[in-house]
């Protein structure tokens, strides 16, 4: 999922103001291709829908300064993942830190409904997101993307830049919470 070192080197990207429309179209057509996978994961990650599109324009303005210096277009995708990782970690030690403070709200994820979703099936989305938000910001990253996107225990490790035993360490500690809030 991440990309390899090899992947990337340090070029000066373009400048769109100057009128870089190689780059621009280059840009849009990576928005087009790549933005609903960085929605989709960001959502995951974060459990909230109103922080998904700040953080999807994050991800793309740094890859905007980032764009020349991926040299595979098959590693933008592994790129974008990893970006988007770091940031929604960013906010999640945010969120606990205002959490902590008094100075942030609750997102009730019961509203959340999805399409033909059973109120069994969102008291249980609901469960899930209260038992992530008891535990660290790495532990539901390295969940999230395990469980939900699916990953191998080697690519959480390279996207969350950890030992493929810190990540296993990290799932069970979020699915012991998960199980314990499931359970009651």
């Amino acid at each position: 999922m991440g990309p390899a070192r090899e992947d990337v080197v340090p070029v000066p990207a373009g400048d769109l103001r100057s009128g870089d429309w190689d780059t621009r179209r280059q840009l849009d057509e990576l928005f087009k291709q790549h933005s609903a996978f960085v929605a989709r994961l960001v959502f995951r990650l974060l459990g909230r829908e109103d922080e998904v599109d700040d953080v999807v324009q994050d991800v793309f303005v740094s890859l905007f300064g980032n764009l020349k210096r991926i040299r595979r277009p098959e590693a933008v995708r592994a790129w974008l993942a990893t970006t988007a990782v770091r940031i929604a970690r960013r906010r999640l030690r945010l969120r606990r830190i205002g959490f902590l403070l008094g100075r942030s709200q609750r997102v009730d994820p019961m509203s959340l409904e999805g399409r033909g979703s059973s109120a069994e099936d969102r008291l249980a989305l609901w469960t899930v997101h209260r038992a992530l938000e008891k535990v660290s910001a790495n532990a539901r990253l390295a969940w999230v993307l395990h469980h939900l996107e699916q990953e191998g225990i080697e690519e959480v490790a390279s996207v969350l830049d950890c030992s493929k035993a810190t990540v296993k360490r990290r799932v069970a500690e979020a699915q012991r919470k998960i199980k314990k809030a499931l359970d009651r």
